[in-house]
């Protein structure tokens, strides 16, 4: 069943319940008036910022957002560069820096970039 909000218009209180979808009205606990559906927010809502850890200040969505961040990059690096390496030529690979020569003069692919 899913989670529904009701408010009662005559003494303000609200109440979750789990009711089916064909329920638009309970009773109030609080007094004898019936508690009406409310319409779900689907936007509009406040983004969640919830701190993660108080001595560094790190957020939720901070976070998550370098999370997906370095997945991207991350998916980049070992998977893509590795295919523009086998279609482009050897002077776009080393233009792109996607080839490099290590210290053995060797051609091997590039590594990503350090983030520190």
């Amino acid at each position: 069943m899913p989670k529904y909000t009701f408010k009662c218009h005559n003494c303000g209180s609200e109440a979750v319940r789990y009711v089916p979808a064909s329920i638009e009205q309970v009773e109030c606990t609080k007094c004898p008036a019936p508690m009406f559906r409310e319409l779900p927010v689907i936007s509009g809502s406040p983004e969640v910022k919830e701190t993660i850890d108080s001595y560094t200040g790190v957020q939720h969505n901070q976070d998550h957002d370098q999370m997906v961040k370095d997945r991207h990059e991350q998916y980049y690096w070992e998977v893509e560069v590795p295919r523009l390496v086998q279609k482009y030529s050897l002077e776009a690979s080393l233009e792109n820096k996607w080839l490099v020569y290590n210290e053995k003069g060797e051609l091997v692919i590039n590594k990503p970039p350090s983030k520190r």
